[in-house]
């Protein structure tokens, strides 16, 4: 008797297909598991950022409205937001504007040594002058209608 035949195509996968399958679908899932990682990375990055804007925006605030009027020079301190501690610097400068100034303010998370956020406000004094005309903004001549 001879061996049986089958006309019948073979069923199923080889051992080298299914080798090949599983290399394609690992680097599929790397692929995006590369990219989640990187999007949380920036979604971190992005708050801590959101964060230290806060601090700055509140620490130029607190400068425009305090009084006495600010002097200038450079002052540092701490802040508390967020359950964190954010080191602030602020530098009070001069402009050409007599009576105006420039608030500048920098933030970091405590123990960086990288400053995440630069802000910058200015804060000026009483500049309305007695009668009609400021000497500074006011040179433009009336007529009558």
């Amino acid at each position: 008797m001879s061996p049986r035949t089958s006309s019948a195509a073979p069923r199923g996968f080889t051992l080298v297909e299914v080798l090949v399958a599983l290399v394609v679908v690992a680097l599929g899932v790397s692929a995006v598991m590369s990219s989640m990682l990187s999007a949380a990375t920036s979604t971190d990055r992005l708050r801590e950022r959101a964060y230290a804007e806060w601090v700055a925006l509140n620490q130029v605030t607190e400068a425009r409205v305090a009084t006495p009027f600010p002097a200038l020079g450079r002052t540092e301190g701490v802040a508390r937001m967020a359950d964190r501690e954010w080191d602030w610097r602020q530098d009070v400068r001069p402009t050409a504007i007599t009576g105006v100034v420039q608030i500048v303010v920098e933030v970091r998370a405590s123990g960086s040594e990288d400053w995440l956020v630069t802000m910058s406000g200015a804060r000026g004094r009483n500049l309305v002058f007695e009668g009609n005309a400021d000497p500074l903004w006011d040179t433009a001549e009336r007529t009558l209608p």
